[in-house]
């Protein structure tokens, strides 16, 4: 069974050749030319054209898509989030025009959320049905939750991912606003605001505490090009949390889109413990 995902996952194509994972690469527009993430496109390349030109997030190809659904007799494919990305939306859309076997799975996740459960997926793959691998999937988002400290609330305003409620941090100044997003929610939303950024640490590792995360939980760190402040967050964490499982990752330039160049997030998901 092939397992195929997009690049919301955080899954390089040099990772994704690796696994013999199938990967779409999710899209971001500047100055009307589409950049495909990872292929066209570095972070670098980003931050230097998003300088003096806005960036949007685009629809991935849906031509690459029903190539792949083509060639792919039997499958599972795990979309980033519905409601953050169309790709969702877009990937129905060609399932219908196509007789398939494919088994098409809202993650309900992004970045690295997503990816545990792409890895997940991907570890199952030669010994569990599709139904058991779902079933595996949606225990661990029982327990997940993400949190985002956006530097320029421009780029997520104009993406349009976040609810009215979280637009009103846009025009505060001198201030890390925080923003959240669970599985089912298709936009992030306010979670609160912190003067600096351990205020804002504190925060997250507050509701983190409250929420009982252990060692029965893995925490993705994600930055985009700001690893000095995102071990910050990991000396704190390990204040709380000890030899929890915690590991490292950067935004993809579409990702990068979505918080802006030196956004930071933590999350959280309940690993997967069934033999």
């Amino acid at each position: 069974m092939k397992i195929i995902t997009d690049t919301g996952s955080l899954i390089s194509v040099k990772e994704a050749q690796e696994l013999d994972i199938e990967l779409i690469p999710l899209q971001v527009e500047v100055k009307g030319i589409n950049y495909k993430d990872y292929l066209d496109i570095s972070c670098e390349d980003f931050v230097e054209l998003t300088k003096t030109e806005r960036a949007r997030t685009s629809l991935p190809s849906i031509g690459q898509m029903m190539e792949i659904y083509d060639r792919t007799k039997s499958g599972l494919h795990i979309c980033v989030a519905k409601g953050l990305s169309s790709t969702y939306d877009v990937a129905a859309s060609a399932l219908g025009e196509l007789s398939s076997d494919l088994i098409l799975y809202n993650s309900k996740a992004l970045v690295g959320t997503q990816r545990y459960l792409v890895m997940l997926a991907k570890r199952l793959s030669l010994n569990h049905s599709p139904q058991e691998i779902i079933q595996r999937m949606d225990k661990c988002l029982t327990e997940c939750q993400s949190f985002l400290i956006p530097v320029d609330f421009n780029f997520l305003k104009r993406s349009g991912r976040i609810s009215p409620m979280a637009a009103s941090f846009a025009g505060m100044i001198g201030i890390k606003p925080i923003l959240t997003f669970t599985p089912g929610m298709e936009k992030l939303d306010k979670f609160g605001v912190g003067r600096t950024w351990p205020q804002a640490f504190d925060q997250i590792i507050k509701k983190m505490t409250q929420n009982a995360v252990s060692l029965r939980h893995k925490i993705y760190i994600i930055h985009a090009m700001n690893l000095d402040t995102a071990r910050k967050l990991e000396e704190r964490l390990r204040i709380s949390f000890g030899n929890i499982d915690i590991e490292y990752l950067g935004f993809s330039p579409v990702l990068m889109a979505l918080g802006g160049p030196g956004c930071v997030a933590v999350q959280y998901i309940l690993k997967d413990d069934e033999a």
